[in-house]
């Protein structure tokens, strides 16, 4: 069942089937007034490097009598040094600008606390960690609706053995959580984030932007899944920034009516080679995790949807992705979702998928393969009520369907190999199925009509019972006419191994035409040899008419020899209008 899921941000969904998302100057107008706030807050007092004492006053980052010497890291070209010391969490009580934070080799595991009303800017160098031990930075909510925070700018860095902790809002409808910006060319580096959420009706979670060229490098993002946190953190990428090499997860929600964490997407922005996990509510009713797509691609990311009792993990593209070589792995009831609707279809474009999950087409169109991955994919795809949403394959490699599908907008095949192994239903939809290039076969059912070739194509192939590579004899079943164009091949393999036994390739059509031009392919698997009057039939025509043509290499009443056995050719076998070919002295 598909519900409306109304979010506590500016940004409404509804999974799996999504009503428009926000006009996307409204998040910039957000994102801009946050960062005049962040940048305003920060000092125009330019101090000098220091270093934290061992026995310091007190844990006010402000108070000069804390470092040696007795002045205030608090300027672009400052750094904030932190060794051993008796005092180890640390808090800014006006905003701080420092260029970087250093943590020398033996330094206590310090906690840095920064409050939304409070800007701690980092503009140089970045966190750099030599202590050999987690150093940690906690972002507090603000019950008053400020904003602020932690700012990278420039091309500072989060560091490596870093922890952050941002705050969801706890204050009812001005409450706001924990913010950090990443802005210029900065980095989060190898650092990891935490996101908890917020109460329900709070202005916001925990909220992590990252702008401009920034990347999230190679840090690690955990977001929602709180108890008593309803409402999960975000991570929102906009303008040419990427998710870089960033490991994501978006847990869902932990009780009924509970949000979980996602990560969204906008303008020209980027996954990168990101590996994004959206997990399913923890209990029924619970929503799982999100990634959301407003802008233009889904980059060479992995991105996986988990299912779980509640409702699953959600991929969901509100636009199209552009040269996206995304795999996309679906399991339970996680869904990939490109329903969201818009004047004309949209074609999305995504490397491969694979799993057993849920496929929302909507209106539209979806093109697999641009990775170049063999996968299998024992899911559904569906489209919205008949819709004529289809499916192309392209890329070098498989695609195994491998369960029913219901989408009725055909499918097409241009290159590689789409791999039919269902049991029950179509393994294709109800639609047509047209191999302009590159093969279809399996062992599955078909319900639309198959035509294999253009008639001026590079040459496409029928290869029935065709799973591995090399060869696995069995019937693959359309329920409707079957048609060979001129630069179409029809290739049956035999295995002749188990003389008693011996297996071949069928094709179950309603109806076969065979234009001029089509050519047949014939091998044998095995080395044994058949007994004579031995028959294998190739094409059984459920039709009630004889079958139309005949292969161009393949005349009928001929003859021909293959690893020792002799085969005569019959379009007239089997209950009369079949195509087989009969064991010979």
């Amino acid at each position: 069942m598909k519900n409306s899921v109304p979010l506590s941000s500016s940004i409404s969904l509804a999974v799996p089937s999504p009503r428009p998302g926000p006009r996307l100057p409204s998040l910039f107008v957000t994102v801009a007034t946050l960062l005049l706030l962040l940048l305003s807050t920060a000092s125009s007092t330019y101090a000098d490097s220091a270093t934290w004492r061992m026995n310091p006053v007190n844990g006010d980052w402000n108070m000069a009598a804390n470092w040696t010497p007795s002045t205030v890291p608090n300027g672009p070209g400052d750094t904030a040094t932190f060794a051993f010391s008796n005092t180890t969490n640390v808090s800014v009580s006006a905003a701080i600008q420092v260029g970087g934070i250093v943590f020398n080799a033996g330094a206590s595991a310090f906690t840095i606390t920064a409050t939304p009303t409070l800007t701690l800017t980092i503009s140089g160098a970045g966190i750099t960690n030599n202590s050999g031990i987690t150093q940690r930075f906690v972002v507090n909510p603000d019950e008053s609706g400020y904003l602020g925070g932690i700012m990278f700018t420039n091309s500072a860095t989060a560091g490596t053995a870093t922890a952050f902790s941002l705050f969801g809002g706890v204050e009812s409808f001005v409450g706001t959580g924990g913010r950090i910006i990443f802005s210029n060319s900065s980095s989060a580096d190898h650092a990891a984030f935490e996101l908890l959420g917020s109460i329900p009706d709070a202005h916001t979670g925990a909220w992590i932007i990252f702008r401009d060229n920034a990347t999230a490098g190679n840090g690690t993002f955990t977001s929602g899944g709180t108890p008593a946190r309803p409402v999960g953190g975000r991570i929102d990428f906009i303008g040419n920034s990427t998710a870089g090499e960033g490991i994501f997860i978006n847990n869902g929600g932990v009780a009924s009516r509970t949000f979980g964490g996602r990560t969204s997407f906008f303008e020209s922005s980027t996954t990168g080679n990101a590996t994004i996990i959206n997990n399913a509510g923890t209990v029924s009713g619970a929503f799982g995790g999100r990634t959301i797509f407003y802008g233009d691609g889904a980059g060479n990311a992995t991105l996986i949807a988990n299912g779980g009792p509640g409702d699953g993990g959600v991929i969901l593209f509100y636009t199209s992705p552009i040269g996206s070589t995304a795999r996309v792995e679906l399991f339970g009831n996680g869904n990939l979702d490109v329903s969201p609707p818009s004047i004309v279809p949209r074609n999305h474009t995504i490397g491969s998928i694979e799993g057993n999950g849920l496929v929302f087409l909507g209106f539209n169109y979806l093109t697999l393969g641009s990775n170049n991955l063999s996968t299998n994919f024992s899911g559904v795809i569906q489209d919205y009520g008949g819709s004529g949403a289809s499916l192309t394959k392209i890329g070098t490699e498989k695609l195994v369907l491998s369960h029913r599908n219901t989408y009725t907008g055909g499918t097409t095949i241009k290159r590689g190999k789409l791999i039919v192994n269902n049991i029950g239903g179509s393994g294709t939809g109800s639609g047509p199925v047209q191999v302009d290039g590159g093969r279809l076969g399996g062992k599955g059912i078909i319900a639309g009509a198959v035509t294999v070739g253009t008639g001026t194509g590079s040459g496409a192939v029928l290869a029935p019972g065709y799973v591995h590579g090399l060869g696995s004899p069995g019937a693959l079943t359309i329920q409707s006419p079957l048609t060979f164009n001129a630069d179409a091949t029809y290739n049956v393999d035999v295995n002749s191994s188990n003389a008693t036994a011996a297996t071949a390739d069928e094709v179950v059509a309603n109806g076969v035409t065979i234009n001029s031009g089509a050519q047949f392919s014939f091998a044998d698997l095995g080395s044994g040899t058949l007994t004579p009057g031995t028959a294998f039939t190739v094409i059984n025509n459920t039709a009630a008419t004889p079958i139309a043509g005949t292969f161009s290499n393949l005349p009928d009443g001929s003859v021909f020899t293959s690893n020792g056995n002799t085969y005569q050719v019959s379009y007239e076998g089997g209950d009369g209008n079949d195509l087989t070919l009969t064991v010979v002295p």
